[in-house]
Formats: structure tokens, C-alpha cells, sequence
């Protein structure tokens, strides 16, 4: 690819060459990324709403107790998204090391000199130091400490919720594997952290729809469309960029 001139990166940058858009498409985010994403997106909503009626029940049924069964329910309902909530995340920790390249770890823990200078440079864009967001084909490196960060989250819930749900055993696999939380935190207190990661959740997830749709108008990418097609459209300066950020910085 033919490195852009001064003069005319600017005009690259937007995609526009001679009043032409000169875009291409690149495949991004693989079908495992995509599908891991949508199951969290569902898992996380049900498991939100069925835990917050558990913690504090905002609706009864008609008629007599006796013949009802919906906090039965809804616990169920939890307990079994719960289920597959858990191996959905374990399986994108596994396809981190596994997966394509946009998949794996390194997009996520920013180790290399290039990425935490992006690092630097996105919190720049965050803080409106600086007018645009810098070019990135995958994750950037502050979403990816971001994600990160919500991973751990996710194991704390996974551990927390697996805990209470030990409650309802005196022996076996459930008390033998994830009694030892309560036994550390005590009940109450896991009980607190589980409410709590899931309102950090949540706000993780209001923070991420926005800048989702910020980054689109930014870099009109098709980046929301992405995580169901599993292409953006980018420039050939924003790939240019992108690449040449994520390479060793050279020694004068």
C-alpha cells in the first residue's frame, strides 16, 4: 500500500478522494466473536431482569399462592440463562488465545509499546484533547482494557451467582465447588457483590451502546453493522494508520 503525503491524508482520512469515497471492506469480527456478543447481549438483559425481581419482586400473580409457581419460575429462568451465560464466557476466554486475530488477547491487555500509545492517544479523544478518534481496524486499546474489565466482572458474577445457588445443596458438586465463597464473603456479603456487578454491568453496557454509536458517526465504518455482518467499510488511510500505530516505535 503506498504511503499517503501530508497534502493529501486529510481528505484520506474522511475516505474521500477527488470527491469519490474510496473504501474498502474488511472482515473483522469472525462468527464466534459475533455469536458469543449476541448471546451475552440476551443472557445479560434476562439475567437482569430476572434478578432484580428475585432481589426485590415488582409484580404478583392473580389468585391464590397456593396455586401459582412465579417466583419458581423466574428463578428458574435465571438459574438456566445463567447456565449458558457461563459457558458463553468461558468460551471467549478460550477463543482469546484460539480465535482469529482481532479475537485474540492482545486486543484486549495492551502490552506492546504501540498499544499503550493508543492507549494514551483514545483517552486524548475522551477528554477532547484531541478532535478525532485514532484509526483502529480491531478494538481499541482503551475498549479493549474495557473489556478486560468487564470479563472480570463477569467471572465475579459467575462465582457470586453460582455461590447462591449452592444455597439449595448440602453436598455435591455446587457446595464442593463454589460453598467455599460463602464460607469466605459470607452469604450477605456475596449477595451485595452479586447486586452490585450487575448495575456495573448494566452501566458498562449503557457506555458501551454510546460510544458504539459516537465511533459509527466518527468513522462511518459500519461499525454497529459489523457485529452482525462481521465487516466494516474503512478507508485505505484508516487501515494505513492503524497497521503502521501497531508496529515497534523505530529507535532514531
Amino acid at each position: 500500500m503506498e504511503i499517503p503525503n501530508s497534502s493529501s491524508s486529510a481528505n484520506k482520512a474522511n475516505g474521500a478522494v477527488g470527491g469519490v469515497v474510496d473504501r474498502q471492506v474488511v472482515y473483522v469480527w469472525d462468527l464466534a466473536i459475533r455469536l458469543t456478543h449476541w448471546i451475552n447481549v440476551f443472557a445479560i438483559l434476562i439475567l437482569s431482569l430476572t434478578g432484580y425481581f428475585i432481589y426485590s419482586p415488582f409484580m404478583e400473580g392473580r389468585g391464590e399462592a397456593t396455586n401459582q409457581y412465579l417466583m419458581g419460575t423466574i428463578r428458574f429462568v435465571h438459574f438456566a440463562t445463567a447456565f449458558v451465560f457461563a459457558v458463553n464466557v468461558l468460551f471467549r476466554i478460550y477463543w482469546s488465545f484460539a480465535g482469529t486475530k482481532y479475537a485474540r488477547w492482545h486486543q484486549f491487555v495492551p502490552t506492546s509499546r504501540s498499544r499503550l500509545r493508543g492507549l494514551g492517544r483514545m483517552l486524548r479523544y475522551y477528554s477532547f484533547l484531541r478532535r478525532e478518534p485514532p484509526p483502529q481496524v480491531g478494538h481499541n486499546p482503551l475498549a479493549g482494557l474495557a473489556y478486560t474489565a468487564i470479563h472480570i466482572l463477569f467471572v465475579i458474577q459467575i462465582f457470586t451467582g453460582f455461590a447462591l445457588y449452592s444455597l439449595a445443596y448440602r453436598t455435591g458438586f455446587w457446595p464442593s465447588t463454589f460453598g467455599w465463597v460463602n464460607l469466605l464473603m459470607g452469604t450477605p456479603l456475596v449477595r451485595l457483590v452479586h447486586d452490585i456487578v450487575m448495575w456495573l454491568i448494566i452501566a458498562f453496557t449503557i457506555h458501551h451502546v454510546y460510544s458504539g454509536i459516537l465511533l459509527e458517526i466518527e468513522e462511518r465504518s459500519g461499525l454497529l453493522g459489523s457485529i452482525v455482518t462481521g465487516y466494516k467499510s474503512l478507508t485505505p488511510n484508516h487501515i494505513y494508520e492503524s497497521d503502521t500505530a501497531n508496529l515497534p516505535k523505530k529507535k532514531p
